[in-house]
């Protein structure tokens, strides 16, 4: 067996199958308190006592605050035994080639150890212990919980908000750019098959975007990028950008509550070279439309008029509902020569319609 994940250790990210979906996520249900149980098969006395005790106290996983999560590698729990998701918070992952189980290294070809990890909202070990100990992890649960909206209270996201990175002037007349016309429906990216492609699902994005290529604008933006955000991102986060993905207006508009729901934005091999996003919003006087961080609490963060808020790309994030207004936001990507290696690597893998021709173009000239 591998190494299991210790109290304090990151807990394992995976995608495996659940009914309904083919490939889901664990880490965008990051922000909650999660229970993780690996309980083998529910045709064995011990650990079907351990999930009939889990799913009792179903009232504690009410899906916004805990989730639980059981893991399977017995077909039969999915046939006959008809172990089935059930909302809000409670689904069942088909482990069948035990991939996932070995990923936690309670498991190899010839052993499973039945256990459960509870695993807090930073997607961090908070306990494990054998599937008899079910009760107790339960206990510890209810006492996070309860504990919850205090320890939230104090808790800030790793981002840095920069004011004056664009003048007012500068961002209106990056609204009216976006008003001239040419916006498209946004996506987002994801691998199948083995390419990057570009998706669109109105569930989890609504946003409409507008590609800036007027040559003397785009300079007027790189310039202010890398005179006043790049030096700061170099003083707080202690890296250096060198590359601008994307020169991108964003519109999020009341009228279908715009959003954009919890992701990552270096999680596909056509994005895995980005480092840092930059959401720096061009007009106010909308209501909703922050940003989220659920992995560090329920805090929202705003950055003001022409003002800058920057972050890892790997941080979970979500853009909440517009409710009123509309909300204007740029929103390109930082990295650097490293990552430059990266992309160029991975290029092959990104599908045509995902890269933007003209997009593209302008990249193979050095124009970042």
């Amino acid at each position: 067996m591998g190494a299991i994940p210790q109290v304090g250790e990151p807990a394992p990210f995976f995608a495996a199958a659940t009914d309904g979906v083919d490939r889901y996520s664990l880490d965008v249900v990051a922000g909650r308190w999660i229970v993780l149980m690996f309980f083998g098969t529910a045709g064995q006395a011990a650990t079907a006592e351990g999930l009939v005790e889990a799913l009792q106290r179903r009232d504690l996983f009410n899906g916004r605050d805990a989730a639980f999560f059981g893991v399977s590698v017995d077909p039969a729990d999915r046939g006959q035994r008809g172990l089935a998701n059930a909302d809000p918070g409670v689904r069942f992952f088909w482990d069948f080639d035990l991939a996932v189980s070995k990923l936690y290294g309670i498991a190899d070809a010839a052993n499973l150890q039945p256990c459960l990890f509870l695993i807090d909202p930073a997607f961090r070990i908070a306990m494990s212990a054998p599937i008899e100990a079910t009760g107790v992890v339960l206990d510890r649960l209810a006492e996070e919980l309860a504990a919850a909206p205090a320890a939230a209270g104090g808790q800030h996201a790793p981002v840095l908000t920069l004011p004056r990175i664009f003048e007012p002037e500068l961002c209106a007349a990056l609204v009216e750019f976006y008003r001239l016309g040419g916006a498209t429906v946004s996506g987002f990216a994801k691998d199948v098959g083995g390419q990057t492609v570009q998706q669109i699902d109105p569930f989890l994005k609504r946003r409409s975007d507008v590609f800036i290529e007027d040559a003397e604008l785009l300079d007027a933006l790189r310039m202010r990028l890398e005179t006043r955000l790049f030096p700061m991102v170099k003083r707080a986060l202690g890296w250096q950008p060198q590359h601008i993905e994307r020169y991108l207006i964003c519109r999020y508009g009341a009228e279908e509550e715009g959003f954009f729901s919890r992701h990552r934005d270096d999680v596909t091999a056509g994005t895995a070279h980005r480092r840092f996003a930059v959401s720096l919003n061009l007009n106010d006087g909308y209501e909703g439309g922050d940003l989220c961080f659920p992995e560090f609490g329920p805090r929202l963060y705003r950055p003001p008029l022409g003002g800058a808020t920057v972050f890892a790309c790997g941080l979970l994030h979500e853009a909440t509902p517009v409710t009123r207004g509309e909300r204007f936001v740029f929103v390109p990507f930082l990295y650097d020569d490293e990552g430059a290696r990266l992309r160029q690597k991975n290029l092959a893998r990104v599908a045509v319609d995902l890269r933007g021709a003209r997009q593209q173009r302008r990249a193979a000239k050095g124009r970042r």
